[in-house]
């Protein structure tokens, strides 16, 4: 596939990230630092998000069915969630996010645990979405390093 190509593709993707509330105006944010500096690191944001987020999800579900749970400490952690999410432009995730502090304030278990049921559910929706994003933006990558004059140049004979 041509550059071009590719280019169009990702922006269409983008596009309809955008269209369905998977991402806000701070992700194409993020998006334009590639273009300012280093290549990949939009990708390295994006997996840095991803590992951060799960870290603090297997945090929070370990509390899901705990009666004695200390709800200011999960909601410090939805915080992290929404905090990070809010970063990178992640609407869906910061807006089940919400939804689990709301639960936390209130010190509810049964909304805790539905609301953590959202979340993930909302993660694993993003992360699908965001890892296609990522796997375009590489090929990109590739092909802008392999068309680059330093790798096109060629030794005399």
């Amino acid at each position: 596939m041509t550059m071009s190509i590719l280019k169009g593709l990702l922006q269409g993707y983008m596009k309809s990230l955008f269209d369905e509330g998977v991402v806000n105006d701070q992700f194409n944010m993020i998006v334009a630092l590639k273009r300012i500096g280093e290549p990949d690191r939009v990708v390295q944001l994006i997996e840095t998000y991803f590992s951060n987020v799960e870290r603090i999800l297997f945090e929070l579900s370990r509390h899901v069915d705990n009666p004695k749970v200390s709800f200011c400490k999960l909601a410090s952690l939805a915080r992290e969630i929404e905090d990070k999410s809010t970063s990178i432009g992640a609407e869906q995730m910061k807006l089940a996010c919400s939804d689990v502090i709301k639960a936390c304030n209130e010190k509810h278990q049964e909304n805790f645990s539905r609301s953590m049921s959202w979340l993930k559910i909302e993660f694993s929706k993003t992360k699908n979405k965001l890892e296609a994003f990522v796997q375009m933006e590489r090929k990109i990558i590739r092909l802008e390093i392999s068309q680059s004059p330093a790798s096109t140049s060629q030794s005399p004979n």
